[in-house]
């Protein structure tokens, strides 16, 4: 039996469009690779981490004011970063791409991320992105993967390779 012929996005595909990417891919959970090793900025070494979005219809911020290419020689506030999420229907499909550098003598290496989205936004989005939907509230079983970026999601850095 011949297989399905499938087209193979290879790994390092330009972001271009989004035409042919998978609606799935708009998961409301952040993509987080750490570099396996660290760079030197004024003397000081920094592990890289990169930081990938994918999302529709919002409008998004980072609450803290941090820019790509932050250097974080202390945690954030909380050990938490924050966005702020507005709906605007013209918003089509986007993504935030940003690499953040951490001290690799940090004292923490707990990360937390929070998105913070109004109820009456949810449902805008939800109402116009009927096979994506965000979750209203917690435990309430309206999505299908995973939920929206909350605090829940916390990630350890680790450290770099020799």
């Amino acid at each position: 039996m011949k297989e399905e012929n499938k087209v193979k996005v290879p790994m390092g595909y330009s972001m271009e469009t989004f035409k042919d990417m998978p609606k799935d891919i708009i998961t409301h959970m952040p993509f987080i690779m750490f570099a396996p090793k660290t760079v030197v900025i004024q003397d000081k070494e920094y592990i890289p981490m990169h930081f990938l979005y994918f999302f529709k219809n919002l409008d998004i911020s980072n609450k803290n004011g941090i820019e790509n290419g932050h250097v974080f020689d202390e945690m954030p506030k909380d050990s938490t970063l924050t966005f702020e999420g507005v709906f605007k229907e013209n918003v089509g499909y986007s993504v935030i791409r940003q690499v953040y550098y951490f001290n690799r003598q940090l004292s923490s290496s707990e990360l937390s991320f929070k998105m913070n989205i109004s109820e009456s936004d949810k449902v805008k989005y939800n109402l116009a992105n009927r096979d994506n939907r965000i979750k209203l509230k917690p435990n309430l079983q309206t999505t299908f993967g995973p939920e929206f970026l909350t605090e829940d999601c916390v990630i350890i850095i680790p450290p770099p390779t020799l």
